[in-house]
């Protein structure tokens, strides 16, 4: 059996992968394309790091290929996530352990009702650019934050802890957070604040930061979603979200959020784990948020907007 199979072998799951890779473990990458498997037999995992060029030779596959393993650690986009845990069922054991440290909300809680199984989640602060299937560059330091889904279960606190140990052993700084809910949170607010916006403005963190009326609204948007939070009983502490945001708007002047990344490309985006999720959860509990269902609608509008055009007579 694999220690590690990595769901989703894009940015952050082929630095995961590969530094683990590197420090002995039996990792399996798995994504839905054959050019990840093409490129690690051929070359390799290329991670380019502080250090230099880091090339390990984990197993790459395709789902209907991927074989069972310890930890299950889906990397995929939010939006992808429950096909891709049903594209590898056949390889997932009773004694699974399934982790995220994905963006957004809601996803352990995704992953306990699709598998069944033990679940673990996080989050990561990686910072991961594609050049090419399976070359991946990775420059500065980072931390991530993993914990139970259950904060009450042993079991999860001792596995959170072991995969935790595992990650920062291998390079990855991870540390182990029994009440990980807040950690979480607090990266989703400052991404509800910035993704949408800059993906509907085409505009950077820099951009955002230089349009004083625009980012007036990026920081209403966070405290609309710090309300629900606070609601919800997640301490998250604002004052950090809203200096993450100054920070990245003043430090990442040209940084490509994925949400404006996948628009440019027409993909679907991750809004159903953000903006989306913070609406729902304010209606469940009647709160009016009213500028996260502005931006939640328009992306889903400007999702559908190039087929829509293309429909037209």
């Amino acid at each position: 059996m694999n220690d590690v199979m990595i769901l989703g072998a894009g940015g952050v799951g082929c630095v995961v992968g590969g530094h683990l890779s590197q420090k002995g473990h039996k990792v399996q990458l798995v994504n839905r394309s054959a050019n990840t498997a093409t490129a690690v037999l051929q070359h390799g995992l290329r991670l380019e790091l502080d250090g230099g060029l880091q090339v390990s030779h984990p197993e790459a596959v395709r789902a209907d290929e991927a074989k069972p393993a310890r930890f299950i650690m889906c990397c995929t986009k939010t939006n992808q996530t429950a096909a891709a845990l049903q594209s590898i069922m056949p390889a997932i054991k009773p004694d699974t352990i399934i982790v995220s440290m994905q963006n957004g909300l809601g996803n352990g809680a995704l992953l306990a009702d699709v598998t069944g199984c033990e679940v673990l989640h996080g989050v990561t602060m990686i910072p991961a650019t594609v050049l090419a299937p399976a070359h991946v560059r990775s420059l500065g330091t980072h931390k991530s934050w993993l914990g139970p889904l259950n904060p009450a279960s042993a079991r999860q606190n001792e596995l959170a802890k072991e995969l935790s140990d595992m990650l920062t052993d291998a390079g990855i700084a991870t540390d182990f957070v029994s009440e990980v809910s807040v950690k979480i949170w607090q990266k989703a607010c400052f991404n509800v604040a910035m993704n949408g916006v800059s993906a509907l403005a085409d505009a950077s963190p820099g951009l955002i930061g230089d349009t004083a009326s625009l980012k007036a609204e990026v920081h209403a948007l966070a405290d609309e979603a710090l309300t629900v939070a606070a609601a919800l009983g997640i301490k998250v502490v604002s004052n950090q979200v809203h200096d993450l945001i100054d920070f990245a708007c003043a430090e990442h002047r040209y940084h490509q959020p994925s949400m404006l990344q996948d628009i440019r490309a027409s993909r679907q985006t991750e809004i159903g784990s953000l903006n989306d999720y913070i609406v729902q959860q304010a209606e469940a509990i009647a709160i009016d948020v009213p500028r996260n269902r502005l931006v939640s609608g328009l992306i889903h509008a400007r999702q559908a907007a190039n087929s829509f055009w293309k429909d037209r007579r």
